[in-house]
């Protein structure tokens, strides 16, 4: 066994000695459920095995609620975007930040890379490389023997009297369950599609394609290749494509200049995290709304990543007006440029939409956004922040038509989406376990009120006597009686 491989086995009990002592786990304390034809209900039922579904998954079974699957439909140590379209080198994140640890220094970042290399070269170690934070979400998973049904997908999610039926398929195999609450950790994509700019829209394809999909870098060898937009995403595509031997790459920002403040990093701290949620909506929204414009630097050794070769060119307020198809090629135009490239890359981002994820197709008119608030309808100062759902304080999904589909409170909404009613907590790794401890209590709180008449009458029929009655020898009096 190597020194690393010893040093992971002694954080290992050192893990399990310390959940121990805070008495993990504890006992299920949950009332069983079961359909009017006999069958157990799933208390909750995990979407997404990434780093959210993780320590949604951790802070379910910490506070006591054990009745639960995780579904990811990802390869074992695929989960997420971090084997996939997060092709940074490194991640934007401070090293030190606690993650998903939920309180626990032995289970964090930190903890886990000194286990295996020490203490100098935790010091010497700048920003986690990408693999390296995949490595560890894999160890956390493994070190909590947290269960995570891989390659298994959700295909249709449906209201039942007991909460909810969903059906699950693992490779030809189908499967029904039925379930009473239901947690989507599904990633900055969850409730999100493409942001892909009006001009590309009949391009859209294999000749231009967005960052997050699966990109083959090696067909761009030798290739003029254009990248929308100036994001921490575009960038690190830029880079990889200049990598893979693009021989030329454009940039395209709709900016007129390059930022270079990230606003939101002013942010992590506790205050903000707990405070934003309890802002008025046009505090919220104004918040947003300014970091939005003022817009987001790219990580200093990203943007040095791309300069460090020759053949890349940088457009600035190259906004597309038009895309022409000439012959095998595409020409961009803009206000001022004209350029012609074989491959387009959309390092545009996400936009947020309600109707995007396919198992909650039966409730796309049900599903209340910011833009249903009267207020807000008409307001172009706020974008595309109306377009996200409202939430409740448990990040629950919240109806459009109050009464008409009470069942919504049952889905939970764990991702990027939640960004407006709840701030950054349930998709980036700065706050991520305070966002799993907000969505936990909520709906620990929300089990227990719903089922608040049999806890009572647990409580009533209660006799576990804390005296014999022969403590008093000469005491005849006692209640309950002997």
């Amino acid at each position: 066994m190597s020194e690393s491989q010893i040093g992971l086995e002694k954080l290992g009990r050192r893990i399990r000695r310390d959940l121990e002592m805070l008495q993990y786990p504890p006992a299920d304390w949950v009332i069983p459920r079961q359909t009017n034809d006999g069958q157990p209900v799933l208390d909750v039922a995990v979407i997404g095995g990434g780093m959210c579904g993780l320590v949604a998954t951790f802070a379910l079974l910490r506070a006591g609620i054990s009745n639960i699957r995780t579904f990811d439909s990802n390869e074992e140590g695929r989960e997420g975007p971090w084997p996939k379209y997060a092709r940074m080198e490194t991640l934007r994140s401070p090293k030190t930040l606690a993650g998903p640890a939920l309180g626990l220094p032995s289970l964090t970042f930190q903890a886990w890379y000194e286990a295996q290399w020490g203490r100098d070269a935790w010091a010497e170690l700048g920003r986690i490389p990408t693999q390296t934070w995949m490595d560890y979400l894999i160890w956390y998973r493994e070190v909590l023997s947290l269960k995570i049904e891989n390659r298994t997908s959700v295909e249709q999610i449906e209201v039942a009297d007991h909460g909810f039926n969903i059906r699950i398929k693992y490779g030809v195999i189908e499967e029904e369950i039925p379930v009473r609450k239901i947690i989507l950790a599904t990633g900055r994509e969850g409730m999100a599609e493409p942001r892909i700019p009006s001009p590309l829209q009949d391009s859209f394809g294999p000749q231009c394609q967005h960052s997050s999909e699966d990109i083959n870098f090696d067909d761009l060898h030798g290739k003029e290749v254009a990248v929308i937009g100036i994001s921490a995403s575009a960038i690190d595509n830029a880079a990889t494509a200049l990598e893979a031997g693009a021989s030329m790459v454009h940039i395209l920002a709709r900016a007129p200049a390059v930022p270079r403040v990230n606003k939101m990093k002013s942010t992590v701290y506790s205050g903000f995290t707990n405070g934003f949620p309890r802002l008025s909506l046009a505090e919220r929204m104004d918040l947003l709304s300014y970091v939005f414009k003022y817009r987001v630097a790219p990580p200093q050794n990203s943007v040095q990543r791309v300069w460090k070769h020759k053949n890349v060119k940088l457009h600035l307020d190259a906004e597309l007006t038009e895309v022409k198809k000439e012959k095998r090629k595409l020409l961009l135009l803009t206000r001022h440029h004209r350029i012609k490239v074989d491959h387009v890359i959309l390092g545009t981002g996400f936009k947020i939409n309600v109707n995007a994820p396919r198992v909650l197709k039966p409730f796309y008119d049900e599903i209340k956004t910011f833009r249903d608030t009267k207020s807000l309808a008409d307001n172009k100062t706020f974008g595309e922040f109306l377009d996200f759902p409202d939430l409740g304080s448990d990040f629950e999904l919240q109806e459009k038509v109050l009464g008409k589909s009470p069942y919504l409170k049952n889905l939970h909404e764990f991702t990027f989406a939640a960004t407006v009613s709840h701030g950054n907590v349930s998709g980036d790794i700065p706050a991520i376990s305070d966002g799993a401890d907000r969505l936990v209590k909520g709906i620990t709180a929300s089990i227990f009120q719903e089922d608040f008449p049999k806890h009572l009458s647990n409580l009533y029929s209660y006799e576990e006597p804390e005296l014999r009655g022969d403590e008093i020898p000469e005491n005849k009096r006692w209640w309950p009686e002997l």
